[in-house]
Order: C-alpha cells, then structure tokens, then sequence
C-alpha cells in the first residue's frame, strides 16, 4: 500500500504557559479615555489587526533570500503563536488540526516553487488582516463570537505553515511527494518549538500583535537579529502602517 502524504499538522492545545504579551498602557489622555470606554480584549484585537497589517508589507519589502527567509520565519514563529493563543489554547480535545502546505503531488511532476509559496502566503496574510479587522468591529460592538475567534487562529496557522515552508519550495523531482510532506512537517515542527524557544529568550512569546509596538519584544529581536534588507522592510512596514491609519 502506498503511503499517503501528509497534508495536515497537529496544532497541540498545550503549548505555551506563560510569558504571555500584554499591550503596553497608554499614556496619552485621549488614548486612556478610548480604552476605557472600549470592551475587554479590544486593544490586543486591535493590535494583533496592526500586526498583520505590519507583517503584510514587511514582506512586500524583503527581496533577497536572506532577508525573505528571516521574515518568513519570524512571521510563521509569531504567526504559529498567535493561531495557538485564537484556536488551540482552552480546547476541550488535544489537538487543533491545521492544513500543511502541500509542496509536490505522486500524480505528476508539479513541485511548488519557493515563489508560489510565498504569494500564497502574502495574500493569506492580506485576508487574515481583514477578517481581523472584521473582530475588531464586533468586539467594539461588543458581539465577538468564539466561532470568528477560532476561525480567525486556524486561518493564522495555515498562514504561518505556508510561511515556515517557503524555503522548502523548489523540491527536486528525485525527492518523493511523501518525502517532500514529511519534510514539510518537519520543518513546521520545528517553528512550532522555535516559537517556545525564542520566547524563553526574550521573555515574552512571540506573536502578530507585537509587530504593531515596535517597543514590544519581538519586535526588538527582530531589529537586533534581522538582515539589513529586513530591518529595512520592518521600519518601512511600521511607517506604512502608522501613515494609513
């Protein structure tokens, strides 16, 4: 019997158990005003909307490979974290089912480039940002549903696989479709723990909504480990994002 390849990963319910981001306070009056007229866990949506907007143009900025795989690999490592915090934390089962990206197929030849991959990416990330501003509305209106949360995390998850693996793209044809799966799942493996180990690191875990407060954690590892061609994009993504709004 021939041996099927994988195209699902097993997001794990325990994962993370404390170090968690917490938003910094205002410190403006009119901003401290706002929040408190705002439903609970409305600053951390609006936040983790920011982030994804961040994110989003950070990576219409990288160019080279270098700066591409270290953009795509925190992405993924913070993106990872942030579908756990939406969809896998509190579950009442031991596993939260993601889509691994698939890279070859038995049937043929077709093999995803590194390119494909990462347009896919870049457009999840788009749609990602939009659903959360979607939340953002409906929390502010105070009608936020579990549903949208979890809907929004498993989209984030598949998001950061797609990301994780866009190094993986351009698999030779020597390799078996099987071969090539079980690679991807293994390098998805291996940002699910990186998203544990650079949180004990830097002392909070890495996720979306930190790319919006440049004074955040992650956002501080990524200025001091990034490639030039990404730091670049990282500051040109927070102007962006700052003069949109």
């Amino acid at each position: 019997m021939n041996k099927q390849p994988y195209n699902i990963f097993d997001l794990p319910t325990r994962h993370l158990t404390d170090q968690h981001y917490v938003p910094p306070k205002a410190r403006r009056s009119d901003e401290i005003e706002r929040r408190h007229n705002l439903p609970s866990g409305t600053v951390l949506a609006e936040q983790q909307r920011d982030g994804l907007a961040v994110a989003s143009h950070i990576l219409d900025h990288v160019e080279s490979a270098e700066d591409v795989d270290f953009a795509t690999s925190m992405v993924a490592v913070s993106g990872m974290n942030t579908s756990w915090y939406s969809y896998g934390r509190g579950a009442d089962v031991m596993r939260r089912r993601l889509e691994l990206p698939t890279l070859a197929t038995e049937d043929d030849d077709w093999r995803e480039t590194r390119e494909g991959l990462f347009i896919k990416a870049k457009k999840g990330l788009v749609h990602a940002a939009e659903l959360a501003n979607i939340y953002v509305r409906s929390t502010i209106d105070r009608a936020p549903t579990v549903r949208a949360k979890r809907f929004i995390g498993r989209h984030m998850g598949n998001v950061s696989l797609q990301l994780a693996c866009v190094r993986l793209g351009n698999a030779p044809l020597s390799l078996s479709a099987f071969d090539t799966q079980v690679i991807a799942r293994d390098q998805s493996l291996e940002t699910l723990e990186l998203s544990r180990i650079i949180g004990q690191q830097i002392g909070s875990h890495p996720s979306i909504a930190q790319f919006a407060d440049p004074d955040s954690p992650t956002a501080i590892y990524w200025r001091r480990h990034a490639p030039n061609g990404a730091y670049d994009a990282y500051e040109r993504a927070i102007t962006e994002v700052r003069d949109a709004a």
